[in-house]
């Protein structure tokens, strides 16, 4: 598994890591059952959703994820790496 640390202010990754599924659920204290049951649950929601580009956000200050519709253009290699921005369509918050 890889986590990308990301700035929070100019959007551009300041540093990954590989880490072992099991080890990261045990820092957070969380069985691995549990984990696939939340990575079940997220996926039976955008599984409903329309085709299309999707943003999955954890809230840092809140128990809060929210789920954002992007044009299908966001992200791709054409854009400038400052003007990357994330879509305004809430679709819905979930708690963690």
């Amino acid at each position: 598994m890889l986590l990308s640390y990301i700035s929070n202010t100019r959007h551009v990754i300041l540093s990954a890591a590989s880490m072992r599924p099991s080890e990261f659920a045990a820092q957070l204290n969380v069985s691995l059952n549990n984990g696939w049951g939340i990575v079940r649950s997220i996926t039976d929601i955008c599984m409903k959703l329309p085709e299309g580009k999707y943003v999955l956000v954890k809230d840092p200050n809140k128990p809060v994820v929210r789920l954002y519709a992007v044009p299908l253009s966001t992200f791709t290699a054409d854009e400038d790496e400052g003007e990357m921005m994330f879509g305004e369509e809430a679709l819905g918050d979930a708690t963690e």
